[in-house]
């Protein structure tokens, strides 16, 4: 059965050409194909690349992997996976320089710290000698890119190169991309599920379903005028309608309440024996959550987000303030009362792969939680499993199945399953949608905003996709370097921004139409 079914497209140097389509479409394929890194036991059985008038695979011959890193580069979704973690920054892109270009060892070393410096790091000397772990998530990605255009590539293919960065800094690599196109007269191959980003930067655009092509052309004319149904429901989940008002039953008393709440983090010592600096995370932040609203969350990576979530739930301690649930102060509790009340509060991650163990089965990792606190009978479990399963659109026998058996979206729904196994009342989603196509992500939304109105959940939703924000949350809270400049409801705060922040993150993600229009502008 192909993969990939008889596909054919082309890319012009000073060219931004889009591949979009859902997960499992087929995209990531065919640019790894591109790249002769096609998976064991996949193999190409019909048709030919070319690159530069000249043929570099086909099925009768093996790839040329002369090309590869010279005249064909590759920016992954990922840095951490894609990078070597024990080598050094600067070693790695050096090392593509002496192999490539036949530079001297210091000679590549020079040259990478220029290229770090091109990319847009601040103090590149000191990023160089820095192990890829140790950067926040945009320098990774522009390190990646520093490293795929050593060599001056005619083809760089960008595979989802911004999906799980925030929007100021997806718009800070996109341009980055489009400037160095420009400048090294090269092409380029996007791959993304964003069509606001297709519409800002991409020239033409494909478009792919269960592994064909459906519809190309130009940007403007593709995502105005498609022809075909599919294409049209693409533009239409990347265009939610945005809350107006507060849909969810509201009491007087709020489920959760934070009081002056301060969180910061040990940083490394200076000298031996000095004590160590701390970096300031969340600076005094009070705000309340009501039962049964969905709560967004926004703002910049190192805005505090994620640090407030967990803080909310019990994973990290605070450093002053208070954290009230139901009533109760958290942080005066005794750790008993702690423990029941933390109960009532669980926690999606961004990555379900990497929160869900791969070595055992969904069905023991659902029913854990209900063995540990006993909340069924021994008996029961197994039908209380199904019945999660079942409620988050899955089916009965998926109980059976490891965590690498499914698409993200399905483990998504496995990770939301866990979390209602202890039937809580708070729910916090961390960036629960970030990294899911748009038809995923739009199943996950509605399934959160399903759960919201059957059970009575209360959802703290933490997200840089605005997009995202707009359709699920009734009120909507932005943070900035660690403290709230702008709260209220949605339709008030991300249609008519009052802060100089929420403005900029809202002028950062433009939808589909307002794309087109800076494109035309500019």
């Amino acid at each position: 059965m192909p993969l990939v079914n008889r596909i054919s497209f082309q890319v012009k140097r000073r060219e931004i050409v889009a591949l979009v389509g859902e997960s499992g479409s087929g995209k990531t394929l065919s640019s790894l194909s591109l790249m002769g890194l096609l998976p064991p036991g996949v193999n190409m059985t019909q048709g030919a690349i070319w690159l530069d008038n000249q043929q570099i695979a086909a099925p009768a011959m093996p790839f040329d992997t002369s090309v590869r890193g010279q005249k064909l580069a590759m920016i992954f979704q990922e840095p951490m996976t894609s990078m070597n973690p024990v080598l050094k920054v600067g070693e790695q892109i050096a090392e593509v320089l002496v192999r490539h270009r036949q530079l001297s060892w210091k000679q590549a070393q020079r040259a990478a710290i220029a290229l770090l410096d091109r990319v847009g790091i601040i103090n590149p000397e000191q990023r160089a000698k820095q192990f890829i772990h140790q950067l926040s998530g945009g320098m990774r990605q522009r390190v990646m890119i520093a490293s795929a255009i050593s060599c001056k590539p005619l083809l760089l293919i960008a595979d989802e190169p911004t999906t799980a960065l925030d929007v100021t800094i997806q718009a800070q690599i996109l341009s980055l991309l489009q400037e160095l196109q420009q400048e090294m007269d090269m092409g380029i191959l996007l791959i993304t599920h964003d069509l606001s980003v297709v519409a800002r930067y991409a020239d033409r655009a494909y478009v792919m379903h269960q592994g064909s092509l459906i519809e190309q052309g130009e940007v403007q004319s593709l995502l105005t005028t498609p022809q075909q149904a599919y294409t049209r429901k693409l533009i239409a989940a990347s265009q939610p309608t945005v809350r107006s008002e507060v849909t969810a039953s509201r009491r007087n008393t709020p489920l959760i309440r934070l009081r002056e709440l301060t969180k910061s983090y040990a940083q490394g010592r200076s000298l031996p024996f000095f004590p160590a600096q701390r970096q300031r995370v969340l600076f005094p932040t009070t705000l309340d959550i009501y039962p049964g609203e969905i709560l967004g969350l926004i703002g910049e990576s190192g805005s505090g987000k994620t640090t407030l979530g967990r803080a909310i739930i019990g994973l990290i301690d605070p450093d002053s303030g208070d954290i009230e649930f139901d009533g109760i102060s958290l942080t005066q509790a005794s750790q008993a009362t702690k423990k029941k009340m933390l109960r009532r509060a669980q926690i999606i991650f961004q990555d379900p792969y990497a929160s869900l163990n791969p070595k055992i089965t969904v069905g023991e990792q659902i029913a854990e939680p209900l063995r540990v606190y006993k909340l069924r009978q021994p008996g029961q479990i197994q039908a209380r499993v199904e019945e999660l399963l079942t409620q988050v659109g899955l089916e009965a026998h998926h109980a059976r199945r490891l965590p690498g058996a499914f698409s993200g979206g399905q483990r998504q729904r496995v990770a939301i399953a866990r979390a209602l196994a202890l039937e809580p009342e708070l729910l916090v989603a961390d960036e629960a949608v970030s990294a899911l196509d748009l038809s995923v992500r739009g199943q996950i939304l509605a399934l959160l905003d399903q759960l919201r109105k059957q059970l009575g959940l209360t959802v703290l939703f933490i997200s840089h996709d605005l997009a995202a924000v707009k359709q699920v949350c009734d009120r909507v809270v932005v943070l900035y370097h660690g403290k709230v400049v702008e709260s209220g409801i949605t339709g008030s705060v991300l249609v008519t921004p009052q802060h100089p922040y929420t403005q900029q993150l809202l002028a950062a993600a433009p939808d589909i139409t307002q794309a087109l229009q800076l494109r035309s502008a500019s």
